[in-house]
């Protein structure tokens, strides 16, 4: 063959880079960038959700971004019930996102002898002066009895939102401190696990972060529905999917029918009048692999169990939204025969439901 006619079919089969991108741009090199890590399988360690057995069996190449690490929380002088931190989080595209959740005891070993509320909540304007903040829930938990815990949940549809510098705060309901007779309470560690890749997260819309709803009170003034006021919000205009994350755990008992933590309820999240049902019974308490524990860690609970993360439920609400237009949302709680609860012997602990709710928009 000459040389002209080589060197023509030599440049027909080896065409230059910008013929397979018109544009100019290097949006192919962009996408083939992210490293190639394995995902994490969230699912698999449902319903418990136990931490690896050390950080190191995480893939490498993971970032992490520390809230808090090993910090005290009891009650007393200082008051550490309610603990704040301001973190400096990993930025970019991540395809997962993790949350390391840890209780271990005190060092001298007296972990809190009861199972405690607890929550995990970010500022979504830190800025704000304190009692103005509005804060979204990462996490609800409840503490075991006098031992440790460690969890490891899904947090990938608020990967845009856990960047950069923020503010959270960890909060656990617990009555001892240094020197009680029933433990001197927890030390708290929560940290946050990135996988860079194409990114995974939502566009978040957050209705409500952790609140108390009193349940059995049938008067008007003061029953479940006075106390949900419906809230407008705008569904992005491109918006495939919307889903409802709802979080419940009740709490209290020797109330009517051992309401609210023994007896099963029914969770409404009402969207344009579309009602989303769930009852979040745990039936499965006594096979927790937090064990063994003290107490009554073994007896079924509405929403939860002692030693857990409560992730309660995701809810496709597509169909009861319209993309670009407002959407009203609403809240109900119900005997999970659908009937109100009429708490007719009452205790001085009245039957409540720790109630959070946001919206994830793909």
């Amino acid at each position: 063959m000459r040389p002209m006619l080589l060197l023509i079919a030599f440049l027909i089969a080896c065409p230059s880079p910008r013929d397979d991108d018109d544009s100019g741009t290097d949006d192919d090199d962009d996408a083939t960038a992210y490293p190639d890590i394995e995902r994490w399988d969230f699912d698999s360690t449902a319903p418990w959700f136990a931490c690896p057995g050390s950080e190191d069996e995480l893939p490498k190449g993971v970032q992490w971004g520390t809230v808090f690490d090993g910090e005290d929380q009891y009650f007393g002088d200082p008051n550490l019930r309610s603990i704040e931190a301001a973190a400096t989080l990993p930025t970019g595209d991540f395809k997962q996102v993790g949350l390391w959740f840890q209780l271990d005891c005190p060092e001298n070993g007296l972990c809190d002898h009861w199972d405690r509320s607890g929550s995990i909540q970010m500022a979504l304007n830190p800025s704000a002066a304190p009692e103005d903040r509005e804060w979204l829930e990462l996490s609800r938990f409840v503490t075991p009895y006098r031992t440790s815990m460690c969890q490891f949940i899904d947090v990938t549809p608020l990967a845009d939102l856990l960047q950069g510098e923020q503010v959270f705060t960890s909060w656990i309901d617990t009555w001892v401190g240094p020197g009680h007779a029933e433990g001197e309470g927890w030390r708290t560690t929560a940290k946050l696990v990135y996988w860079p890749g194409e990114p995974g997260g939502a566009e978040v819309i957050n209705v409500s972060g952790r609140r108390s709803i009193t349940s059995g009170e049938v008067e008007p003034e003061a029953n479940v529905d006075s106390q949900f006021d419906p809230i407008t919000v705008s569904i992005p205009a491109d918006a495939t999917r919307v889903e409802a994350h709802l979080i419940t755990t009740g709490h209290s008992f020797n109330n009517t029918a051992n309401c609210a933590e023994f007896c099963q309820m029914r969770h409404d999240v009402i969207v344009n009048s579309s009602i989303h049902s769930w009852n979040g019974w745990r039936n499965d308490c006594d096979q927790n692999p937090v064990s063994p524990q003290l107490g009554t860690w073994e007896y079924p609970r509405n929403g939860w169990c002692p030693g857990t993360t409560a992730v309660g439920t995701v809810i496709d609400i597509t169909d009861a939204v319209t993309p670009g237009e407002d959407a009203t949302i609403d809240g109900d709680i119900l005997l999970a025969n659908g009937f109100e609860y009429d708490n007719v012997q009452p205790n001085a602990l009245l039957p409540y439901t720790y109630w959070s709710l946001k919206l994830y928009a793909w």
